[in-house]
């Protein structure tokens, strides 16, 4: 029987009773690209520039948990494919 696992892709950032979907939504995302997982930070707002996010200051604390959350999970996966010899 194969074996398998679940891994953390993203956490959204939003506040409460609003959609996922929402232009104050944040996405802290785990990308790979055959290396090193790393962390993305993404809004879903047209009226952005792209690379640009916006928030309020009561935006910064539960994006920058969140953020925390995703480096740990990236450091977590990272070793998981690449073990310490």
């Amino acid at each position: 029987m194969t074996e398998y696992e679940t891994i953390t892709l993203s956490l959204i950032v939003k506040p409460k009773g609003e959609p996922i979907f929402s232009e104050r939504s944040t996405i802290i995302g785990m990308t790979d690209e055959a290396s090193v997982p790393f962390v993305t930070i993404r809004q879903k707002n047209d009226d952005i520039l792209a690379g640009e996010i916006r928030m309020d200051s009561s935006d910064w604390k539960p994006i920058r948990e969140a953020i925390e959350i995703m480096i740990n999970i990236c450091e977590t996966q990272d070793k998981s494919i690449n073990p310490e010899p």
